[in-house]
């Protein structure tokens, strides 16, 4: 694999000028490839170029390109590329997307500077990192626009681009069938292809006589009848939405003799109130979204930290060798007892080996294998759903008799816990989408990134 930069010659013509030494390898035409583009192109040969298998992204090999090549298949000729050379065809790459959402007015240089500290492992990867919306895409010409990453001023410029090779999805609004046509264009390469809500999720985990046992007794909504049965059976239960993260929309139900007390997390500040049978009707029927929206689950008891009960999150990822690893765990400790350990609701995070000597007076090595072996299960059976995923926010929770249980996963993770705790954390799970991209494209090479 070789690394090139382009010199750009004055030509209307499609020419890709080679170096003089190379003469008499290739036919007087090759295909020039480059994301969704290929272009026939006239070979020249010139003692002013150089290409060299030895060449790096620190120092690399130089080769010409006509203006009219360059327009035809669109390459920002400034960035420093991974080359492929074969006998007929010249692929420059790698060409990764950012797949964001229908809101394009948002999407602006500023907007994307929250994206620039995933580069730096820019010269482990190299070529066009492009962000772009399906609504930007003309699907006759096979194009998009959107802002390109220039890593030598660390900044975002607006461009019209090839389709990406690979695209790593980070929005989850878009229309189905777009997602289905990039699906298409890309041969399977667009990953974290689709998040599951969370009932879906419990029904495909419920599945897999391994996994099921980890999962706490949970019910869709359906009529007041069958969620005072679900309370009058577990004592405590927790409703969800099926469709939010960051515990919003969340309410606590706790029976106490004839009395349901209800601490409604859907606010800013939790409301708490204690109701009787017909008044706790009446609050259902006053909040129509609670029924076949919302997840009935048993709560658990959770493990505490001062009092305050706390959850674990482990962040699973796919790097270079497509394997899932554990990129890092966090344990979100909740604020003032609160039910929710949510760092969005006032929860703080703290190192795993931390919470669990503070909470166990033991060591965390006795539960880390336990749950990154449970993590590994569920990617891997995650693989076996159909869809394309690369990154998992697992979150997990040890209960008062140390047993384990999931929570929830999801394909779009926050993970800003690590920023304070592990900061090389951090950045080694920003920094794994952009080698897994890579490594599905043909500029990929294990040994090279690990």
């Amino acid at each position: 694999m070789m690394w090139v930069k382009f010199k750009l010659e004055q030509s209307d013509k499609d020419i890709i000028f080679l170096p003089l030494s190379m003469m008499g390898m290739y036919p007087n035409r090759v295909f020039v490839c480059f994301g969704g583009k290929t272009v026939n192109a006239v070979v020249k040969y010139s003692e002013f170029f150089d290409l060299s298998i030895n060449s790096t992204y620190e120092d690399p090999g130089i080769i010409g390109i006509s203006i009219g090549l360059r327009n035809k298949l669109l390459v920002p000729e400034m960035i420093t590329y991974r080359i492929c050379v074969e006998r007929n065809a010249i692929s420059i790459g790698p060409v990764i997307g950012l797949l964001l959402g229908n809101n394009i007015y948002r999407y602006s240089p500023r907007h994307m500077e929250k994206y620039s500290d995933r580069f730096g492992i820019y010269d482990k990867v190299g070529g066009l990192i492009y962000a772009f919306s399906p609504r930007t895409v003309n699907w006759k010409k096979r194009i998009a626009f959107g802002l390109y990453y220039d890593n030598l001023s660390h900044s975002w410029d607006y461009g019209y681009f090839p389709l990406p090779e690979v695209i790593y999805r980070r929005d989850f609004h878009s229309n189905s069938n777009d997602i289905k046509r990039l699906i298409k264009e890309t041969g399977g390469r667009l990953f974290n292809s689709c998040r599951f809500t969370k009932f879906e999720m419990y029904k495909y985990m419920n599945k897999n006589e391994e996994l099921r046992d980890f999962l706490p007794p949970t019910q869709l909504t359906q009529d007041f009848g069958q969620i005072i049965s679900f309370i009058d059976k577990h004592v405590r239960v927790i409703l969800k939405p099926i469709d939010l993260s960051r515990g919003r929309g969340i309410l606590i139900i706790e029976k106490d003799g004839y009395n349901y007390k209800v601490t409604d997390y859907r606010m800013v500040l939790p409301v708490v109130t204690t109701y009787r049978i017909n008044e706790l009707r009446e609050f259902f029927n006053q909040n129509n979204s609670l029924f076949n929206k919302y997840l009935l689950q048993q709560f658990l008891s959770l493990a505490t930290i001062d009092g305050c009960p706390f959850d674990i999150r482990v962040v699973m990822q796919k790097r270079a060798d497509r394997i899932w690893r554990c990129s890092g765990i966090e344990c979100r400790v909740s604020k003032n007892g609160s039910h929710l350990t949510n760092i969005s609701r006032g929860g703080y995070a703290l190192s795993f080996d931390k919470a669990i000597q503070r909470s166990f007076g033991e060591q965390a090595t006795t539960f880390y294998e336990g749950i990154v072996l449970f993590c590994r299960k569920f990617c891997n059976y995650m693989d076996k759903s159909g869809e394309h995923f690369s990154e998992f926010g697992i979150d997990v929770a040890i209960d008062v008799n140390q047993n384990l249980w999931l929570i929830e996963a999801n394909v779009f993770p926050s993970f800003k816990g690590f920023k304070k705790i592990d900061l090389q954390s951090y950045f080694n799970i920003r920094y794994a989408p952009f080698l897994y991209a890579l490594s599905l494209t043909k500029y990929g090479d294990c040994e090279e990134l690990t």
